[in-house]
């Protein structure tokens, strides 16, 4: 197999080298020709911002695969709310269980993510990303061999604590967010865990989102907000 896969990449090589062309054609329809590297036998160009459509072009006796791959981050925080067969949504709840967007430093809160399905009674493979502002971290709990009232719960449990109704089957918990994965219904399920405000400052609340895993037409993308800590 090795052999034949070999023997595929040097015949692409061969076969393709000058018989690929790509452009890319802005809203106002003009065509600019995008330099494509040698072909052996993935080559990749770095389409230009403002980009409408692309024109590809194969005289090549092999078949053309491609794929287009976005990255980087929005300049403004979306304003309102995306749902596509799913929906999020995100709060920061004070002691009282109230929704808060200022806290002093120090001050401990709640945060509270919800989801469900709009349209299928059952979405099995849910990852849904919960960034949070730059002033607040992940409140994480100490754990240790004689930690017998959880002693059947799974580490990343025992570290967030929280609860909720969604059952979470995995939680990947880092500095300035917690991924959960989960399946989700048309319940309106939630989860919940801790931060504290470490940072004084005025921050961004980046949009949770999440998406089926093995159906990315279906997902969501809770509205972006901002959120101040306070000195003492």
């Amino acid at each position: 197999m090795l052999l034949a896969v070999d023997a595929y990449f040097e015949a692409v090589g061969q076969n393709v080298e000058g018989k690929l062309t790509a452009s890319a054609v802005n809203a106002q329809g003009q065509a600019a020709a995008l330099a494509l590297g040698a072909v052996n036998p993935i080559t990749r160009a770095a389409v230009p911002a403002g980009t409408a459509k692309l024109k590809l072009s194969n005289d090549s006796d092999f078949n053309l695969y491609y794929s287009w791959a976005e990255q980087g981050f929005e300049r403004n925080v979306p304003a309102t709310a995306v749902n596509k067969g799913l929906e999020i949504f995100h709060e920061v709840l004070d002691a009282k269980g109230n929704p808060v967007t200022k806290v002093k430093l120090g001050e401990e809160v709640t945060v509270r993510v919800r989801v469900r399905s709009l349209e299928r009674a059952n979405i099995s493979d849910v990852a849904l990303v919960d960034v949070l502002p730059g002033g607040l971290e992940p409140v994480l709990n100490a754990v240790g061999d004689d930690d017998d009232a959880n002693a059947d719960a799974p580490i990343w449990k025992k570290r967030l604590g929280g609860g909720g109704s969604w059952k979470v089957q995995y939680a990947d918990i880092r500095e300035d967010r917690v991924v959960f994965y989960g399946a989700v219904n048309k319940d309106l399920l939630e989860v919940t865990y801790k931060a504290r405000a470490t940072n004084v400052g005025d921050y961004v609340v980046p949009a949770a989102y999440g998406e089926a895993m093995y159906d990315r037409r279906v997902f969501s993308r809770s509205a972006g907000a901002r959120f101040q800590v306070t000195g003492n």
